[in-house]
C-alpha cells in the first residue's frame, strides 16, 4: 500500500482558513465524515475535541501530524491540509506550518497506522514536496507528487515508536545538574552527549548514588567537615558515567530491537543515526504505542 491510498481528492483540502491546528482540524474531520469514512461522526468530532493538543506531532516546522487510534472509523484513513497562513498549537506558537496531516486508525490497526504515520513524517520532512503543497492548487495533482506514491514499510521500524529528543546532558554539566533533570523529568538516566551529537555515555542514579550517598552520610554523622572536599555534586559527569552503553539504529526492525531489551533486561536503550542520538527506545513506549 502507498501513502496516497490513505488518501483521496476529497481529502486533500487547500486554502483552508484558521491560525490554530484545532481550527485547521476542522476541515479535515468534515471531510473524512463527508466522505463517508467514519462509522461514528460525532464520536470522532469528540475525540478530536478532547486528545488534539495532545496528539499533534511536528515534523521541524514542516508540517503538523494529528494521529488517533479510535473506534470512529472501521479502516485506517488520512486527510490532508494547507492552509492560507501559518498554523500552530494554542499552547505553542513557535511551532508554526501551513500543513496538517490527520490520521486516523481503529485500534486493531495500531501497528499498520504507526507505519503509516512514520513513512509520511519522513515524506514531510522534505523541503521539495513540502513547498510543492504550498503551491498546489489541485488535490488530484497533490496525491500524484512524488513521495505520496512511497510503499508504507512492510514491518515497524525503532524510528517508528522511539522517542525523539530525549533530555540529554553534555560532558561538562555537573553530576548535581544531572540529578535536577533526572527529576524533574521523572528520567532514571540521562544521556551524556558530545556537540556533535555522537553518544559519549550516560549517567543513572546508579552513580548518583555511588557518588552522592557517601558525603550525604557523612554529612548525616558530622565526619565532614567544610572546606578542602570538592563536593561530588561539582563533579563533571565526564568523570563519573557509565561509558558502555547500549545503541541501537532507527532504522532496525521493532521486533529485532524488543527481542534485545527482553533478552538483555533492558528497560531503555539509546537510538542513533549516523553516530548521533535521535531517540530513545523503551518497553513503555513499545507497549503504549502498540497496544495503549
Amino acid at each position: 500500500m502507498k501513502l496516497a491510498d490513505l488518501l483521496a481528492a476529497d481529502r486533500v483540502l487547500l486554502g483552508i482558513d484558521g491560525t490554530t491546528v484545532r481550527e485547521a482540524a476542522g476541515p479535515l474531520v468534515r471531510a473524512v465524515v463527508a466522505g463517508g469514512r467514519a462509522s461514528d461522526p460525532a464520536g470522532l468530532e469528540a475525540l478530536l475535541a478532547d486528545s488534539l493538543p495532545r496528539e499533534a506531532v511536528t515534523v521541524g516546522q514542516q508540517a503538523f501530524l494529528l494521529h488517533f487510534r479510535t473506534d470512529a472509523v472501521t479502516s485506517l484513513t488520512a486527510a490532508l491540509g494547507v492552509t492560507n497562513v501559518l498554523i500552530h498549537r494554542q499552547h505553542d506558537p513557535l511551532k508554526e506550518s501551513r500543513i496538517l496531516l490527520l490520521l486516523l486508525a481503529p485500534p486493531r490497526q495500531a501497528a499498520h497506522a504507526l507505519r503509516a504515520l512514520g513513512a509520511f513524517a519522513r515524506e514531510l520532512a522534505d523541503e521539495d514536496l513540502v513547498d510543492a503543497l504550498h503551491g498546489a492548487t489541485d488535490p488530484a495533482a497533490v496525491l500524484a507528487l512524488p513521495g505520496f506514491d512511497r510503499e508504507i514499510p512492510a514491518d515497524l521500524a525503532v524510528r517508528d515508536v522511539m522517542t525523539v529528543r530525549p533530555v540529554t546532558v553534555g560532558p561538562e554539566d555537573t553530576l548535581g545538574g544531572a540529578l535536577g533533570l533526572m527529576l524533574r523529568h521523572d528520567e532514571n538516566a540521562l544521556p551524556v552527549v558530545a556537540e556533535s551529537g555522537e553518544v559519549l555515555g550516560q549517567v543513572t542514579y546508579g552513580e548518583v548514588l555511588q557518588y552522592l550517598l557517601p558525603s550525604y552520610a557523612k554529612r548525616l554523622s558530622g565526619e565532614m567537615r567544610p572546606g578542602g572536599v570538592v563536593d561530588p555534586r561539582d563533579r563533571p559527569v565526564r568523570e563519573i558515567m557509565d561509558r558502555t552503553v547500549l545503541c541501537l539504529s532507527d532504522d532496525q526492525r521493532l521486533a529485532d530491537a524488543a527481542a534485545v531489551l527482553v533478552n538483555k533486561r533492558l528497560e531503555r536503550v539509546l537510538v542513533v543515526r549516523d553516530g548521533q542520538l535521535v531517540g530513545l527506545l523503551t518497553r513503555e513506549g513499545i507497549v503504549r504505542r502498540l497496544f495503549g
